[in-house]
């Protein structure tokens, strides 16, 4: 077989009798835009329609995702604009920690709408935390700041999107506030929650990191709230689309969600070759979406073969200095001794791994040293960490290949 790399194809020899399951996106069918916003607007969940949302309401903020997530807030708006354009006084970017978006990605999301939405669009910026608002602390002590933008208005309209997310369950609903509007504080202490081995993809009922961002949201009472939430293809058409409360539309996404990004399997692999596609497989900071997403189909003291180019390196400069800054499992632990950072969970998740005898081999384009000290092991090449692999689980080992594993989530059906 062959499986791709970057831009290439690589060989790969594997004997039929390792051969496990070959795990790869399922074929869903996608709705139109128009057929299936509109049916998610005339079948409100635990809210008002929109029209009557926005009927006594002076002024708007429109509130979407920045250009780093896939949501096509432009094609949202052929259908709502008419019918908010003139309460409409600000567009507010959730960044989180993002930065500033660019032109091109700002057209990308927004498509013919970008122009006339220009003047109006503010992008958060979790770093001014003197112009955030004091919402009050979390029972696990989150500190709940948010943009001032957002107590300035009468409505709130939230455009986003759910798919799932390797720590927090799902992104979208809630993660629109908290981190999309949040104080940079707010941000760490909430993520920090993601060092918990409760906190995963696929989960939301007791995950501490979900819990903890539905408790900030409960502390935002004003302004009343409008959520739409979408559910998209692999190929970014509308799978289905959600309308009303910002709980009830992320709850109902998720079970889309799991239809569109899950692929089932029988039986846990020894090894599982997680092979990731692009964009997400351009630098190593992106690496824990397909280890997390691996471990599903995987034993507990299985092998990790993560298939990956990192044709940008390693991509945000504070993981890359955290790297260098431990190295050692020793010197992880005792992070959890000391103030989170940013980052944090990666290492402190990665070790756990290999503390429970797990182990993860790297075929990338990074420097080997430097990869060594984010406890994967470099490998010169797919069949050299295959046949590595199958040397140490034994000749009845039984390997699954996870087909764009930055996306999609192995689930277990019998």
């Amino acid at each position: 077989m062959t499986l791709p790399y970057g831009d290439t194809l690589l060989p790969l020899t594997l004997p039929e009798e390792n051969f496990g399951e070959l795990l790869q996106p399922p074929a869903v069918q996608a709705v139109s835009f128009r057929e299936g916003l509109g049916q998610a607007l005339d079948h409100p969940l635990e809210t008002t329609g929109l029209e009557e949302f926005l009927r006594d309401g002076r002024s708007l903020i429109l509130v979407i995702n920045d250009e780093t997530r896939p949501t096509p807030t432009g094609r949202v708006l052929e259908s709502l604009y008419p019918m908010i354009s003139a309460r409409l006084k600000k567009v507010l970017v959730a960044t989180g920690t993002h930065g500033k978006g660019s032109e091109d990605g700002m057209g990308r999301i927004l498509g013919e709408f970008w122009p006339r939405l220009r003047p109006i669009t503010v992008f958060h910026d979790c770093r001014r935390e003197r112009e955030m608002v004091y919402l009050g602390e979390t029972s696990r002590g989150t500190p709940v700041r948010i943009n001032q933008e957002v107590m300035m208005a009468d409505r709130i309209l939230v455009v986003g999107s759910v798919e799932p997310h390797y720590f927090s369950g799902y992104t979208g609903g809630r993660k629109a506030v908290v981190p999309g509007l949040a104080a940079y504080s707010t941000i760490v202490a909430n993520h920090s929650l993601a060092m918990d081995p409760l906190a995963g993809p696929l989960r939301l009922a007791g995950n501490p990191v979900h819990e903890d961002l539905e408790e900030a949201l409960g502390l935002l009472t004003v302004p009343p709230v409008f959520s739409i939430m979408l559910v998209l293809t692999p190929r970014r058409d509308l799978y289905a689309a959600f309308a009303g409360s910002l709980r009830q539309t992320l709850l109902r996404a998720a079970e889309k969600a799991d239809e569109v990004y899950t692929v089932p399997f029988r039986q846990k692999g020894d090894v599982v070759i997680a092979v990731v596609f692009p964009p997400l497989d351009r630098d190593l900071y992106q690496s824990q979406k397909p280890i997390e997403h691996a471990k599903m189909a995987l034993k507990e003291d299985g092998i990790i073969i993560l298939l990956m180019a990192c044709p940008q390196g390693a991509g945000n400069e504070e993981f890359q200095r955290l790297m260098l800054e431990t190295g050692d499992p020793e010197k992880v632990r005792h992070l959890l001794y000391g103030p989170y950072r940013l980052g944090h969970h990666r290492l402190i998740r990665n070790v756990r791994f290999l503390q429970q005898g797990g182990r993860v081999f790297g075929v990338t384009q990074l420097d080997p040293a430097f990869l060594s000290r984010t406890f994967i092991r470099p490998m010169a090449g797919l069949q050299e960490a295959l046949d590595t692999a199958l040397e140490i689980k034994g000749k009845k080992a039984l390997v699954h290949v996870l087909m764009d594993a930055g996306h999609f989530i192995p689930k277990f059906r019998p």
